[in-house]
């Protein structure tokens, strides 16, 4: 398009490019402004905003274990995440020993196991 422009085409071509890069700017600035301010995430908005991109079922695992803080709206009792804590518990990269990691899945086998009790006894 551009190899073809006649010197008469020139003004409204520029005026096109600057319009478009007034709108680059304007999109670039809501992204920063986006990423400075706290908001509240969903389950998938964690997953994709982790870095590892981890899977809903785990996200769910690491609030039903404790690992991030999270909110239930009242109204629609949907579980939802700030922002600003998960940027602090992605920035701790803590790592879990050896025996972490077994105490959390001895947690997670015995909730689990509570959990199916739980079904077991709401069925009789």
């Amino acid at each position: 398009m551009l190899n073809n422009l006649s010197f008469d085409q020139l003004p409204q071509a520029v005026s096109d490019i600057l319009d478009g890069i007034a709108e680059i700017k304007s999109l670039c600035t809501d992204i920063l402004e986006k990423d400075s301010k706290d908001y509240y995430m969903t389950v998938e908005e964690v997953c994709a905003y982790h870095p590892d991109h981890p899977c809903k079922q785990t996200v769910r695992r690491w609030k039903r274990l404790g690992y991030l803080p999270f909110y239930k709206d009242p109204t629609t009792r949907r579980v939802k995440f700030l922002k600003s804590e998960i940027d602090a518990w992605i920035a701790s990269n803590r790592h879990m020993s050896i025996e972490e990691r077994n105490a959390l899945y001895d947690a997670e086998i015995l909730a689990q196991r509570n959990q199916n009790l739980e079904d077991d006894e709401d069925d009789e």
